[in-house]
């Protein structure tokens, strides 16, 4: 008999290595990704990112996946670093960049979790290195309602960002989200949800789940004031929320619901 995953963290191993590995991806998918990329490049001036990299600007794409967001924006950057917690999603990473003729001191992913406690991750933590540290961007797309809690999240990627670095964050924005059951939304303060030990809450009955993601995901989506305040409490300012122009689709066939993605955007606050 297979033992199951128990931590939050688990549950997305075992999920997203096994949505890498699947040999046909998904159209949805597809679709979400391409979505994603064109937005993102439509904004890049509101989000604060030069069209043309200057000096050495470096990239964070944590929970970078195979890395679509990281390629999206490389040419805006210098270097690119990734971090995510399923290995097969690291290892397309770093293929898919070698496949390109990028080199791995350009771009390059690694597996680890940089919200694991350090007595976790052993005696040190294995991204103190300045190689982690000091980035002009830093972007999570998809994966914030994959964590818990997720202010720890905004916390912990805003610290390796330099002063004046921009953190950028895409997931579901709750306004479009149907509800099956009477709970307006579950969000801030756990409404319609219960903790069940490792950082995972049952949802209640909502349309949003991607099939075989249910236990990996801890959030059904945000709300424009609760990403605003996370990222006010993060030490970010020039903060901005914007959904998607176009409704997204999640899944295929008969079972597709629509959906809206937003993007929120920070600026790290110099000290004073």
């Amino acid at each position: 008999m297979s033992i199951q995953p128990s931590t939050l963290v688990e549950r997305n191993q075992v999920f997203f290595d096994s949505l890498v590995s699947a040999p046909n991806r998904a159209p949805w998918i597809s679709d979400l990704a391409n979505q994603i990329q064109t937005e993102v490049v439509a904004c890049l001036d509101w989000i604060g990112i030069p069209q043309q990299a200057s000096g050495d600007t470096r990239l964070l794409d944590y929970a970078c996946g195979s890395g679509e967001l990281s390629r999206t924006l490389f040419p805006y950057v210098n270097e690119a670093k990734g971090i995510d917690v399923s290995a097969a999603s690291v290892k397309a990473y770093n293929d898919q960049a070698g496949a390109a003729g990028v080199s791995e001191e350009k771009m390059y992913a690694v597996q680890g979790n940089i919200l694991a406690p350090i007595e976790d991750a052993g005696a040190e933590d294995p991204f103190a290195d300045a190689v982690w540290q000091g980035f002009d961007i830093a972007v999570m797309s998809m994966a914030l309602h994959h964590v818990a809690p997720p202010e720890d999240a905004i916390v912990k990627l805003v610290e390796r960002l330099k002063e004046g670095g921009v953190l950028v964050i895409i997931d579901w924005s709750l306004s479009s989200i149907v509800f099956q059951d009477a709970h307006p939304k579950f969000g801030p303060g756990d409404h319609g949800s219960h903790s069940h030990g490792h950082g995972h809450q049952h949802l209640p009955q909502v349309l949003n789940v991607a099939p075989g993601s249910e236990h990996t995901i801890t959030r059904a989506g945000f709300d424009k004031e609760e990403m605003e305040k996370m990222f006010a409490d993060a030490g970010c300012e020039d903060v901005g929320f914007a959904e998607f122009k176009d409704m997204t689709r999640l899944g295929d066939g008969e079972h597709a619901v629509m959906q809206r993605l937003f993007i929120a955007k920070g600026k790290k606050k110099g000290t004073k």
